[in-house]
This record gives C-alpha cells, sequence and structure tokens, in this order.
C-alpha cells in the first residue's frame, strides 16, 4: 500500500491525526484538523502504558525493589482478607494483568482503591489474562505511595518534564489518586514524544528517561493470545504485542491503544514509529491498526 493509498483511506473515516516516523524523519502525515497537534485529548488506555513506563523509572531508582514482590507490601489490608490467592498478587500481575481479580465497574464507588482490593480473586495470579483497568488504578495507587506525592508530580518531574510535555489533564479518583488506566488526555505532539521514548529503548535526545532494560521486559509477549493464520498477538507490561507474517519474513511490533482509535505503533525492526488520533466509533477503532497492518505487509512484500 502507498502513502498516498494510506491517505485515502484515513480521510474515509473520524481519523484526526495519522503521522509516521522513520527514526527521527517523518514519512507520512495526515492532520484532518491541526488543532489535534496542540489540543489535548483523551487517549483512554495509552495511559495504562504511560504508568507502566513510570512504573519502570520507579524500579530504576530503586523506588520499588522487584516486581515480583507481592503488592501487600503495598497495601497491607491485603492481609485481612485472609485469602491466600489474594496475597500471592504481584506488580507483574498487575503489570500482565494477570491479577486475577474481578474487578468491576469500580468507578462507580465511594473508594475505587477499597473496591478493587475487596474484590474475588477468580483465576490463581499469573494463570489467567483479564484486561481491566483496576490493574492499572493499583499500579497509580502504588506510584502514589511510593513517590509521597501524586502520580502526576512523578510524572512531571522524571517523565513528562523529560519529554517536553507540558499540556496533559489527569483525572483522579475520589482519594486524589491520579487514574491509571483511562483518563489522560495529550495531544498528538505529546503521543509523537512519548512514541520516541519507546523506539528508542526508553531514550530521549540523549537523554535516558528510563532503561532500555525496562522497555525490553515490558514489550515482551507474556500472555500469548489464540493465534490467527498469519497474526499472533499478546500482552506484555500494559503495551500489546503482534507479530505478523507471510511466506518469506516476520515482523514483530508493539503498540499502546485506547478507545475510539487512539495509537501509538512501534516497529523495532524497521525503526518505524506511528501515531494514530481519532475519534471513531466501536465498530472502526480498530482502523487504524488495520492499516497500518496493510501498510507493514506492502512492505515485507517488497
Amino acid at each position: 500500500m502507498s502513502f498516498n493509498e494510506l491517505e485515502k483511506k484515513v480521510k474515509k473515516i473520524k481519523i484526526e491525526g495519522f503521522v509516521i516516523y522513520k527514526g527521527n524523519t517523518r514519512i507520512f502525515e495526515y492532520l484532518k484538523n491541526k488543532k489535534v497537534i496542540k489540543n489535548p485529548t483523551k487517549v483512554y488506555s495509552i495511559t495504562k502504558s504511560i504508568v507502566s513506563i513510570l512504573i519502570g523509572i520507579m524500579v530504576d531508582k530503586g523506588l520499588i525493589k522487584n516486581i515480583h514482590d507481592p503488592i501487600y507490601n503495598f497495601f497491607p489490608e491485603i492481609l485481612e482478607f485472609n485469602d491466600p490467592m489474594k496475597e500471592e498478587i504481584t506488580l507483574f500481575h498487575l503489570l500482565t494483568m494477570t491479577s486475577g481479580l474481578q474487578v468491576g465497574k469500580f468507578q462507580s464507588s465511594k473508594n475505587w482503591v477499597k473496591f478493587i482490593l475487596e474484590q474475588p480473586v477468580i483465576h490463581r495470579p499469573g494463570s489467567t489474562f483479564e484486561y481491566n483497568s483496576g490493574n492499572s488504578h493499583l499500579l497509580s495507587a502504588i506510584i502514589q505511595k511510593v513517590s509521597g506525592g501524586s502520580t502526576a508530580s512523578f510524572a512531571e518531574e522524571f517523565l513528562f518534564h523529560p519529554l517536553g510535555i507540558k499540556k496533559y489533564i489527569w483525572v483522579k479518583d475520589p482519594q486524589g489518586i491520579h487514574e491509571g488506566g483511562f483518563s489522560i488526555s495529550l495531544n498528538l505532539e505529546d503521543m509523537v514524544k512519548f512514541g520516541f521514548l519507546l523506539l528508542n529503548e526508553g531514550q530521549f535526545k540523549s537523554n535516558q528517561v528510563v532503561s532500555s532494560n525496562w522497555i525490553h521486559e515490558a514489550k515482551k509477549t507474556y500472555k500469548q493470545f489464540e493465534a490467527e493464520e498469519d497474526r499472533t498477538f499478546g500482552y506484555g507490561y500494559q503495551l500489546w504485542t503482534c507479530e505478523i507474517a507471510n511466506s518469506n519474513t516476520k515482523i514483530e511490533y508493539y503498540y499502546a491503544n485506547g478507545l475510539y482509535g487512539q495509537y501509538i505503533f512501534i516497529v523495532p525492526k524497521l525503526n518505524i514509529m506511528a501515531v494514530a488520533k481519532s475519534y471513531l466509533q466501536d465498530d472502526q477503532s480498530s482502523a487504524p491498526k488495520l492499516f497500518f497492518e496493510e501498510l507493514l505487509r506492502s512492505w515485507m512484500d517488497e
């Protein structure tokens, strides 16, 4: 697929902006409205990927010693439940969506963290992938507990400021904890900065913001889903992983994804990074991914 064909496809639906970089060079740009560059709007579950990087920064700084430690180190009230399976939950399980907690709609509760921790464990931690924002919100609560300040203030000092991200909105829960799974608003320009951080193994403009080791671990596939004929899917540390193949070769990529078609794609082998910002209905929300994969496949066939 050519870039002209990609632009025609993008124009037909509510994609506000789609940019592709090879290294530091922009090789494709579509902007329906230039406001998308500067005006922050919700990126939904890309929030999860940002929180994952913040956890990585805490590990790098020694503020979190081991992601395989149980989370009752941060939430000692867990021990009051006398639930051996709940006591097995670690940060790793939260990062990989394998805590086993049956979370439900915690946003309607008066105390989100308390509600999440009170929910039953329906799968042994580590055994089953169950995507929910409750895991991510507990990660944000841990960042607040460990840092002694808010999650946003930690992010500002150690992530947003190094990336030059100034215009953002981040919603809090009733207890003042920044929501960890779906509530950050960013503009396209700042999504691109975060994409470069991932593409460059944690480095941004010669500054190592998060270790390359954390990026390496975060983009691994810890839970593999049912494979399709020429595609496999998985999940890392609050990031999705994918491998596509043809008869000659295969390409691995990973991505951050938010509701209504928000995407940050990273293809390490090709040194490619792409960002899509959209207002797509559920039945079209995967369109940017389908377009991007079609482009990748055309390169594979060359």
